[in-house]
């Protein structure tokens, strides 16, 4: 019979990723399916220090001072671009905020982008740079950083029991 911390470090499949962002440009990297535990999975996914668009290429910058590159020629399958639709707020000065507002502020669906104000576009790298250098007037920009977002963790239908079985479920 299992115990609670058998389950919670028997290795499964877990497909890996994270999405970034950029103003109202949303990046999405797909990392891999990892054979692993779920703790480990979110390692991985936490690893991720910082995404940079480039013209060409995106980086993914890890903690541990590693980087992969990803080309339109390389790994085009591993990422997708989407646009948030949802009109921008104008910036709050919190600090004249009482607690109260503060606490009403966090729960105001103005300022909360859902799936529903998503628009998945196909582009490519080029054309996701030249985007951002049109549409925030930095012409001149080289590269620009993408913000942490999310990270997702997803179970594949693969597990392994104790003696190291694999079980198709």
């Amino acid at each position: 019979m299992y115990t609670n911390s058998d389950v919670k470090n028997q290795k499964q499949s877990f497909v890996v990723g994270v999405e970034n962002y950029e103003e109202d440009l949303f990046l999405e990297i797909e990392l891999g399916t990892f054979y692993t535990t779920h703790l480990h999975a979110q390692r991985i996914a936490n690893s991720v220090k910082h995404i940079i668009l480039f013209e060409d290429q995106i980086l993914v910058k890890f903690k541990n001072k590693d980087f992969i590159s990803i080309t339109d020629d390389f790994l085009k399958y591993a990422y997708k671009f989407r646009l948030c639709t949802k009109p921008s707020m104008p910036p709050i000065d919190v600090s004249k905020l009482t607690q109260q507002e503060k606490d009403d502020l966090i729960y105001n669906e103005a300022y909360i982008v859902t799936q529903d104000d998503m628009k998945e576009v196909n582009w490519d790298i080029k054309t996701a740079f030249h985007y951002l250098q049109h549409r925030y007037e930095a012409r001149d920009k080289e590269y620009f950083f993408f913000g942490s977002c999310s990270y997702y963790v997803i179970p594949t239908s693969q597990q392994i029991d104790q003696e190291g079985m694999r079980d198709a479920t």
